[in-house]
């Protein structure tokens, strides 16, 4: 039996330093693995990855690409992995920008009242 290709993933969220994405598992795979690079760069030396596993009747599966930098394009892709460990063909990638470290003060903690 062959590797089915990888998943496609769903975007969630993205702050400073993570991004957050779901995806639905292949009734075949219960072991995936998110890749992520920095976009400029090859996917021969990723910047990190992480495993993610279908459980039960759960109907999605969340993972999340951490120790990002701020402000940067990222290229995240997830491929199966069948019980092996061998890895099929990774997914269609997915581009998303982590947040920009503000430098103003977040309205809720302003000094400044106006009357």
């Amino acid at each position: 039996m062959s590797i089915p290709a990888g998943p496609k993933l769903d975007f969630i969220e993205a702050s400073e330093t993570t991004i957050s994405l779901q995806f639905q598992p292949l009734s075949s795979i219960d072991r995936y693995e998110v890749q992520w690079k920095l976009v400029e760069h090859e996917w021969s030396n990723p910047a990190g990855s992480t495993n993610a596993t279908a459980s039960g009747k759960s109907s999605n599966v969340r993972a999340e690409a951490a120790e990002l930098t701020p402000g940067m394009t990222y290229c995240i892709r997830a491929c199966c992995i069948d019980p092996s460990g061998a890895k099929g063909v990774p997914g269609p990638e997915l581009i998303i920008d982590t947040e920009q470290v503000g430098c103003t003060p977040k309205a809720d903690k302003s000094c400044c009242t106006i009357q």
